[in-house]
């Protein structure tokens, strides 16, 4: 949305940035298609942000699931009797997933490694996709997976029919597209909310696997100090801003994200926007709304759409200052998550592949809008959709102009646009002022695991390539050279590596922020960092550009 503009009295610390605009607005307008041409295509290596996980083998997925399971014991349960780990608050997470063998690989297992270790317990997860082996290797992920499945082939008949006669009743479930499967994610997500209170959780969220949860100081402190009057906290979602032309893990490689300005003083709204990317009229792309997470364990409760929960009016939620009549009500979390989408324009592709039926492929290829916008919600994914139908080239080109900061990049202003200059200065202005956040905690926790899982791979006999890091900073190599020469380097052999011991707490730097949103604090990582620091696979100035810290963000984030 565009906000009234700041007067000269009210530059503050946005003084730099306003003559930055002001520069932006007097210079020469090109035409948009045009300019994109000409914008660079940095790499993460060039970039610093290189992955250590390459993700380009399957080999190593009995190690992946190993590693879960025993994070799942040390994080979750607690024979002992003591306090620890296990005695603290009970967190389940749900989601709608449709992927094969690379996207557990790449995006599920990732996602919930991250999870389990901040102290989700229980992840409820709608199986949509067709793929048996997949089945199969998320059936060794109980209990910590649970799975939801309402469609074939691994729905029995009896929940098949079910889903299939809510939909034809429900108006959302008789649209195309993501309305459709909006209407999965609520019947799904009523069913996970009664499993939840059957297991005893007292807490679950809905998020995407491409969206992490960034608590301020730990996710169990956060929740257990939620206000007693609120039935579900809205967490405000902060959206990757994307630096690489080459990613390919997303988790590593993008540490940028667009700060919610919620969680800022006032009278931001009109400066971000006047930031926006590409053609698009929002500073936000995807979603502004922010994600939920409810209490199960306080009497009914159900999915409200995508973002929102819904419960009854109840006494239990009386307060006398803040919920008087005991109303179903929201409390803003103290936390946020961040949201990692449209990573590259191979994930365009990806996502048009499944998004629609076929007849509006071809109704995209023939430019029919009206009747493509059926299937869709946003319009930036209806455009992205658009762009995607007509072949690699155009999706490349309109993700680059939509998607990627770099230098060139463009912002359109009626028929035209102006085209950002300077740019890695750019970036740290507005990490400094907070426009933007450095976040670092998820890549860092990712990779400290990767080692773990390393190890354990070793153990059990399979080979495993260089860390792509590694690779890297050998030769400078490009993305997709590192995955080619990683897989060349797939048979060097680390059978002789002893797996690191689970539960080795180190200190976690995560997002510095406001009680908006996202703040400092620590947490346990369950691999031995040190050891990645005695190899020299981490430290000061490794994670990511602009001098970030190897553990964290800037401190102005």
């Amino acid at each position: 949305m565009q906000g009234r503009k700041l007067l000269a009295t009210e530059y503050g610390v946005y003084k730099e940035l306003l003559h930055y605009l002001e520069k932006l607005d007097k210079s020469r307008t090109v035409d948009c298609n045009e300019a994109v041409k000409k914008q660079a295509l940095p790499t993460s290596a060039s970039l610093g942000l290189a992955p250590w996980d390459l993700m380009h083998e399957l080999d190593t997925i009995p190690a992946r699931i190993k590693f879960l399971q025993d994070l799942y014991k040390e994080v979750c349960t607690n024979a002992s009797g003591v306090p620890g780990p296990g005695m603290q608050v009970k967190v389940a997470a749900f989601t709608v997933w449709n992927g094969n063998l690379w996207g557990l690989r790449r995006s599920l297992l990732p996602w919930m490694q991250y999870h389990t270790q901040i102290g989700v317990c229980k992840f409820y997860v709608a199986f949509q996709g067709r793929d048996e082996n997949t089945y199969k290797a998320m059936q060794q992920l109980a209990p910590l997976l649970d799975m939801v499945l309402i469609s074939k082939p691994f729905a029995t008949t009896a929940d098949n029919k079910a889903w299939l006669e809510h939909a034809a009743r429900d108006d959302w479930g008789r649209r195309p597209g993501n309305w459709r499967l909006m209407s999965k994610q609520g019947y799904c997500g009523n069913i996970a909310f009664d499993r939840a209170r059957r297991d005893g959780m007292n807490w679950m969220a809905h998020i995407d696997a491409d969206e992490l949860m960034i608590p301020s100081t730990s996710l169990a402190a956060e929740l257990a100090a939620a206000p007693a009057w609120a039935g579900y906290l809205k967490m405000h979602n902060h959206e990757a801003v994307i630096e690489s032309f080459e990613v390919v893990n997303k988790y590593e490689e993008v540490t940028l994200f667009k700060t919610h300005d919620q969680t800022l003083p006032n009278r931001t709204g009109d400066i971000q926007w006047r930031f926006r990317l590409g053609t698009y009229g929002s500073f936000y792309q995807v979603y502004y709304n922010g994600k939920a997470i409810g209490r199960v364990d306080k009497g009914p409760i159900q999915m409200w759409g995508p973002h929102d929960f819904l419960g009854p009016a109840d006494d239990r939620w009386k307060d006398p200052v803040h919920n008087p009549e005991g109303e179903w009500k929201m409390a803003v979390a103290n936390f946020g998550l961040v949201h990692i989408s449209y990573t590259s324009w191979h994930d365009l592709m990806g996502k048009a592949r499944i998004s629609c039926p076929n007849e509006y492929r071809e109704a995209a290829k023939a430019g029919n809008v009206t009747k493509v916008k059926e299937c869709f919600v946003l319009d930036f994914d209806l455009h992205a959709y658009m762009a995607a139908t007509k072949g690699e080239a155009a999706a490349q080109e309109y993700w680059v102009r939509e998607s990627l900061l770099s230098e060139g990049a463009v912002r359109k202003d009626g028929n035209k646009c102006h085209v950002y200059k300077d740019v890695d200065k750019l970036k740290h202005m507005l990490v400094r002022d907070r426009i933007f956040s450095r976040i670092t905690g998820p890549q860092q926790l990712l990779r400290a695991q990767e080692l773990a899982i390393r190890h354990i791979a070793a153990s059990m006999g399979i080979k495993v390539p260089p860390l792509g890091g590694q690779l890297a900073a050998a030769g400078g190599l490009t993305s997709a050279a590192m995955g080619a020469a990683a897989a060349a380097a797939a048979a060097t052999s680390a059978a002789a590596a002893k797996p690191l011991p689970v539960g080795v707490a180190a200190a976690g730097t995560w997002a510095a922020g406001t009680a908006g949103g996202m703040g400092t604090g620590a947490t346990t990582v369950t691999t031995a960092t040190t050891t990645a620091a005695a190899a020299g696979l981490g430290g000061a100035g490794g994670a990511g550009t602009g001098g970030a810290a190897a553990a964290g963000v800037t401190t102005n984030t």
